[in-house]
């Protein structure tokens, strides 16, 4: 959730390289014309309107969510290990009965007292993704997933979630509950288990867009691990309060943050990696300063709000990784922060790494002040400019923690980044040294990729080729 003005970038160049960016209509919508072939084999199979008897989806076909499509009414959808789906014909809306009418396609909605059993395998991942081929695919062909709960948040339980339209394209309500939040902190709106999302995104309107993954009120009762977002037009994971606690999160190339935390959210993420592709788009601020973070926490949309029910995610083991180098003259777009802690949100952070922005975290507002003591420590830091802004939040960050300013992160001692240089050689690079992650010392408990954890999440589902990648449906 932002409160900016998206620029997205036609090309960014770094170490001789270029590449086109995401293409954005009038409207805000990004470009999702269908490339000659597509990225698939297999049938299609269309699927539109709302989904509200329990349905599965097995391979053997593509699916194409034409519009939006909602579960609704308590019903379940399955999808089999190694389904594909993607995007659809779009189907206009609008967001108030006289607005002007937007195209959108390929977003799928779980509401309240619905649920998604998305569990694929390491060897048979789930993907959504684009339908453009090879060399024509942009952040922003696939619309997002969204998932809503009756979890907690500190917002009213008729909180609509940002992103969606209420109105079909002549006025009409479309009649479906998309609110979320509620009074159940167990909640359960399913399970979703090694799936791939590519190049998702939708900007209804300024500061109400859908991510890559959504997270509306979802319960502790949720199952949610080993998930990749990559190249999305927004934030890769956004959770709108709720208690869920995913593991095993990867977010790669993304526009805006990799991890982003608003309205009460309270879970526990574990065993996360951020990685930001300097030939990507980044986001920039109304006042066109970046504003692509590793991670943003907020209570509440404004600076000064003093909501008793604070924002407060539990973080730990995670690897937030922006430039190998700091940008020149500004090539390639600079990033804004690792870690963006703000609007009276509380924190609590350890055993991770954050390295390659010009400010490692960030403490704004109330919560330079009155978040917990303590709540970020045990961590390794590194930063171009300024490791902790403000320097004297020493109650937050206390004396364990690792820093460093060093103009070449793979340096820094305890993080082990080798000769990763830059973290990304190319967009499509066929190969990520994982090795990389783990930190120098074996038996070091810091970042998401540890000598004992890289075989047992990272192995044959992770995609860092979605660009060439090509998904059987079979």
């Amino acid at each position: 959730m932002k409160r900016f003005t998206k620029q997205a970038l036609a090309i960014v160049a770094i170490a001789a390289f270029a590449v086109a960016g995401c293409k954005k209509g009038a409207d805000g919508s990004f470009d999702r014309s269908n490339g000659a072939g597509g990225p698939f084999t297999g049938a299609d199979s269309v699927i539109t309107g709302n989904i509200s008897a329990s349905r599965t989806l097995s391979p053997g076909k593509v699916y194409r969510l034409s519009g939006i499509v909602f579960v609704t009414g308590g019903a379940k959808l399955t999808i089999k290990p190694g389904t594909v789906l993607t995007t659809g014909a779009a189907v206009g809306y609008k967001v108030t009965p006289t607005s002007a009418t937007q195209s959108i396609a390929g977003v799928l909605v779980i509401t309240k007292g619905s649920t998604i059993d998305a569990v694929g395998t390491a060897s048979r991942p789930i993907t959504f993704t684009t339908p453009n081929a090879s060399g024509s695919r942009h952040a922003g062909d696939f619309g997002g997933i969204i998932l809503l709960g009756s979890s907690t948040t500190n917002q009213p339980s008729t909180t609509v979630i940002e992103g969606l339209p209420t109105f079909d394209a002549n006025g009409n309500s479309l009649g479906v509950d998309i609110t979320y939040g509620g009074s159940t902190p167990a909640d359960n709106s399913g399970r979703m288990k090694f799936v791939r999302i590519d190049y998702a995104g939708f900007r209804l309107s300024p500061d109400n867009e859908i991510n890559g993954l959504t997270f509306g009120g979802v319960g502790s009762g949720t199952t949610i691990d080993h998930i990749q977002v990559s190249y999305g037009a927004d934030d890769a994971f956004e959770f709108f309060g709720g208690t869920v606690s995913p593991k095993y999160l990867l977010a790669i190339g993304n526009d805006d943050d990799d991890f982003d935390t608003d309205f009460g959210y309270s879970g526990t993420i574990q065993f996360a990696i951020g990685l930001k592709d300097p030939s990507s788009t980044h986001s920039l601020s109304g006042s066109g300063a970046p504003d692509s973070n590793g991670i943003e926490s907020d209570t509440e949309g404004s600076d000064n709000n003093t909501n008793p029910t604070k924002t407060h995610p539990h973080y730990s083991n995670f690897t937030l990784l922006g430039y190998a180098a700091a940008p020149v003259n500004g090539s390639p777009l600079p990033l804004a922060d690792g870690a963006k802690w703000r609007r009276n949100t509380d924190l609590s952070m350890t055993n991770s790494i954050i390295a390659g922005f010009s400010t490692g975290v960030e403490f704004l507002n109330a919560t330079a002040t009155s978040a917990t003591p303590g709540g970020f420590t045990g961590n390794a830091v590194h930063a171009y400019s300024t490791v902790f802004n403000p320097a004297t939040a020493v109650s937050l960050t206390g004396s364990t923690n690792t820093t460093s300013t060093d103009a070449n992160p793979a340096t820094f001692v305890g993080i082990g980044l080798g000769s990763l240089s830059p973290f990304y050689t190319t967009a499509g690079s066929s190969t990520y040294a994982f090795n990389n992650l783990r930190p120098k010392v074996s038996s070091s408990t810091l970042g998401a990729v540890t000598s004992a954890s890289l075989s047992e999440w990272t192995s044959g589902w992770v995609s860092f080729v979605p660009q060439t990648r090509v998904d059987s449906g079979l």
